[in-house]
């Protein structure tokens, strides 16, 4: 008896542990961006909105967060 006999390990199974690995592919994949665009409705009110209105403000009105805002406001797209 050797001692792969004696380990439980035969022809095929060795073959199977040495055979190339396949790569990990994600059933679900994502979409490359970081954040999502902000529509154009949304960035033209934010613009013309009165200077007086915070960004917390706006922000909530939207439904956007405050850092897309002052993005909008600095003009700076958020567009990848």
């Amino acid at each position: 008896m050797t001692l792969l006999q004696k380990l439980g390990l035969t022809k095929e199974s060795m073959a199977k542990m040495l055979s190339p690995v396949t790569p990990f592919k994600d059933p679900n994949p994502r979409v490359n961006r970081r954040w999502e665009a902000v529509p154009t409705e949304i960035r033209e009110s934010i613009l013309k909105a009165d200077k007086s209105f915070t960004l917390r403000e706006l922000a909530k009105k939207h439904n956007i967060s405050i850092s897309s805002v002052w993005n909008i406001r600095k003009n700076k797209t958020n567009k990848q």
